[in-house]
């Protein structure tokens, strides 16, 4: 059996091998590359991961929305870290391709938004959401709201709608900070 590591799709062996150079994963779209044997570790379950997923967990049975002051506090954390150019939604987009969070993000300044696809995370935020965690910690959202903030001087409401092999989250001001 071969599982996808970003999002735990899984197709027999025969199979795979049948399928063709460009092949996608009907699921996420990430390329047959991305497909490991399902006696190796997938790469949402190393320790980190895994500590990461308990906290949020945890914090989402004690604080439940209120937990997004923490989300949003990482996202700010590593907002610190992003070189804010002319465009703030295309650094942070920038900044995660850099550091291989997925294979494509692309930032519509226009109508502040984020189309992000074969996301690392989508594993794990899949699992979050089947536990009833609502989406407040992605990091790409956090971190892009907190680039907005820094350079627009506004607080913004973050929407995540399904996309093409993603997600594309939308930012909308709502109020001066």
């Amino acid at each position: 059996m071969k599982i996808c590591r970003i999002c735990g799709y899984q197709i027999p062996e025969g199979e795979f091998n049948l399928l063709e150079d460009g092949w996608v994963c009907p699921r996420c779209g990430v390329g047959k590359e991305e497909l490991q044997d399902s006696a190796e570790p997938l790469g949402g379950r190393d320790p980190l991961m895994l500590i990461f997923r308990a906290m949020t967990v945890g914090l989402w049975r004690v604080l439940g929305n209120g937990s997004q002051g923490v989300t949003r506090e990482m996202g700010s954390v590593i907002a610190d870290n992003i070189r804010h150019g002319e465009d703030p939604l295309k650094s942070a987009a920038d900044y995660f391709i850099e550091h291989g969070f997925a294979a494509s993000i692309s930032a519509d300044t226009e109508n502040f938004a984020l189309n992000v696809k074969n996301c690392s995370f989508y594993g794990f935020c899949r699992s979050l959401e089947e536990d009833g965690v609502l989406l407040s910690t992605c990091p790409y959202a956090n971190t892009a709201a907190a680039v907005l903030e820094r350079t627009t001087g506004y607080r913004y409401r973050i929407k995540r709608n399904k996309g093409d092999h993603g997600h594309i989250i939308e930012f909308s001001r709502i109020s001066k900070k």
